[in-house]
């Protein structure tokens, strides 16, 4: 869009890029950046948001992983707990409706 009645101007505040027509000044578009350091190609900056994107969700993945890894392990240790309490103890059968007549 970049013709000889469009004019490119870049914010100095906001690194957004606006597009203004020359003959009325008004902005026809405005392209924010995709990501914090913008490099001014968009496609550039879309890629490195992508790769956060899939860094971030690799992060919390690993971080979600390692939570279940110690849950599992506490509650094995927690079976085990119970199980060796239950050893020494008789196993008495439970109360049955009909057997109480």
């Amino acid at each position: 869009m970049a013709d000889k009645d469009t004019l490119t101007v870049t914010c100095p505040e906001c690194d957004s890029i606006l597009i203004v027509d020359r003959n009325t000044g008004e902005v026809l578009e405005v392209r924010k950046p995709l990501v914090e350091e913008s490099s001014g190609d968009r496609f550039e900056d879309a890629r490195k948001r992508v790769l956060e994107v899939n860094e971030r969700a690799e992060k919390a993945f690993k971080a979600a992983q390692e939570r279940e890894k110690g849950k599992l392990e506490r509650l094995e240790a927690l079976f085990k707990e119970k199980k060796e309490e239950l050893k020494d103890k008789p196993i008495e059968r439970p109360d049955r409706p009909f057997d109480l007549d």
